[in-house]
């Protein structure tokens, strides 16, 4: 698991963000929470919560 995308995390709660994921899948929204397994995004599709695992992660954007 990247150190980098940890660290991203870490400091981008409340900025919008595109998540990439290993399985070809994308999820954009703001992120709302974190811990050290998993983070939790609401989804601008879907208007709902999503709780991702960072391992999952394969890349990730932040708008800042």
């Amino acid at each position: 698991m990247s150190e980098i995308i940890i660290d991203r995390v870490k400091k981008s709660v409340g900025s919008e963000i595109k998540i990439f994921l290993h399985n070809g899948f994308r999820f954009e929204g703001k992120l709302t929470n974190h811990d050290k397994k998993y983070i939790e995004i609401l989804d601008k599709v879907s208007s709902a919560y999503k709780i991702i695992m960072i391992e999952d992660i394969k890349d990730l954007e932040v708008k800042e």
